[in-house]
């Protein structure tokens, strides 16, 4: 028994002992097949809100094309991020910006005021011109010939529009970073010019009245200026380039900016926080191009460079309406017929397309203006105030005129400079005068 005894003992011990060694030999194979083994990464177990998801995105430094990315999680941006929203950080350096900057204005006029103290806002009264006709209560007809030039702004002009209603004064804004007020009706000079922005002008926008007007430039900025004296009512810097803006109609404290990054803001000067930022509408894939209220205010029309156009309902940032195609073309000019039924787009594929202004807003397959050209650039078009005539630049230097009813091409009129005619206006109480220019600069009145 002994004997036995020891046998099985000494068996027991070598079984532990190959035990042990076997286990040691699986722990290094292991340890040396998980060094080169990739490391394991933890699974993410929640989803995040959009609002993080937009926070945790990484943020580009600069605007440019070139400019280079880094990641939100250096330089304690989270820290920042979670003490700031997406608004809050597009305004949080307003108040620097606007302690620096300092906006001017000059008087070129005989006289602010009339005898009777009237501003120079008001009508001129020794016209033989009504200037209070409702639109589509007179005749128009087609201009023939450049008639009147004005001087406009150097390298180029940006932004163009007769004053509200009367039409007796017009507003324009270039490359030289100014906007000017200009007569009409008598010396057809400039009355004042608006300096405060310190790079080209992108778009501007009259309030109902045209007792002030919005604008907004390449610095990144939107400035309300009152009309008469040049003084800033408000302004916003922004962190991307505003591309358009506009008044919403019957209601002068409110306005939209449509931006560079694909985002249109709604603003209500009646609201104190936030610079008075009540909604951003963020449905669109590209830049801003166009924005344009429905008459009543009720809806407005974005247009993008995601080749889609969208009709939205006031501070609700779900579209009504997403008019797209896979042959559809950027839209980057939008205008609204007098008879308020139907709405032009201006496409890059050198066709202007008509939208139907009611439910389902489907597109007129018929009414379709073609023969100018119009791809790669910002081409403006306008209106007859009876409506019976629609009106368009070209890149090639040229104004032309279709009937609306009918589609025809009835007028072109080649305008000197061989530039693009990128900006025109229908005058609101004139027959047959038209305001053109372009990237050359001088303005034209056509008659």
């Amino acid at each position: 028994m002994p004997l036995v005894e020891g046998y099985s003992s000494s068996s027991e011990s070598e079984h532990e002992d190959k035990n042990i060694i076997t286990s040691e030999v699986h722990e290094a194979c292991s340890n040396k097949l998980d060094s080169k083994l990739p490391k394991k990464t933890t699974k993410r177990t929640t989803r995040h809100s959009t609002t993080k998801l937009r926070k945790l995105k990484k943020k580009r430094n600069g605007s440019g094309p070139w400019a280079s990315w880094s990641d939100e999680n250096d330089s304690n941006s989270d820290s920042n991020l979670d003490l700031k929203d997406d608004n809050e950080l597009e305004l949080m350096d307003n108040e620097e910006f606007t302690s620096k900057i300092v906006e001017t204005s000059n008087f070129y006029g005989q006289s602010t005021k009339d005898y009777q103290g009237r501003s120079f806002l008001y009508p001129p009264i020794d016209t033989d011109i009504d200037f209070q006709k409702p639109k589509l209560s007179f005749k128009c007809f087609i201009p023939k010939t450049i008639k009147y030039k004005f001087k406009g702004h150097e390298n180029g002009t940006t932004a163009l529009s007769f004053f509200p209603k009367s039409g007796h004064m017009f507003l324009s804004g270039g490359n030289d970073n100014t906007l000017r007020l200009w007569d009409v009706y008598h010396e057809r000079k400039c009355l004042r010019d608006y300096l405060g922005h310190t790079r080209a002008l992108k778009s501007f926008s009259f309030n109902d009245d045209g007792s002030k007007f919005l604008s907004s430039s390449y610095d990144q900025t939107v400035k309300m200026w009152d009309t008469e004296t040049g003084k800033i009512i408000t302004k916003l810097k922004l962190h991307s380039i505003p591309n358009d803006l506009t008044f919403r109609p019957l209601n002068p404290d409110e306005y939209i900016v449509g931006l560079s990054n694909s985002t249109i803001k709604h603003f209500d000067n009646r609201v104190s926080s936030k610079q008075g930022l009540v909604q951003t509408y963020d449905h669109h894939l590209s830049s801003i191009l166009k924005l344009q209220y429905f008459p009543d205010g009720s809806k407005f029309i974005s247009s993008s460079e995601d080749k889609t156009v969208k009709i939205w309902e006031n501070q609700i940032n779900v579209p009504i309406k997403h008019i797209s195609d896979t042959s559809q073309y950027s839209m980057p000019f939008i205008n609204i017929h007098p008879e308020n039924n139907y709405f032009c787009t201006q496409s890059m594929d050198n066709a202007i397309y008509t939208f139907n202004m009611k439910p389902k807003y489907r597109r007129h397959p018929k009414k379709i203006f073609k023969g100018h050209s119009s791809a790669g650039y910002a081409i403006g078009l306008t209106f007859s105030p009876d409506g019976k005539y629609i009106c368009s630049g070209d890149i090639h230097s040229n104004v032309f005129i279709w009937d609306w009813k009918t589609n025809k091409l009835l007028k072109k009129i080649t305008i000197p400079g061989n530039k693009p005619i990128t900006q025109i206006s229908w005058h609101p109480q004139e027959t047959s005068k038209v305001l053109c220019s372009g990237n050359k600069g001088t303005i034209y009145m056509l008659d």
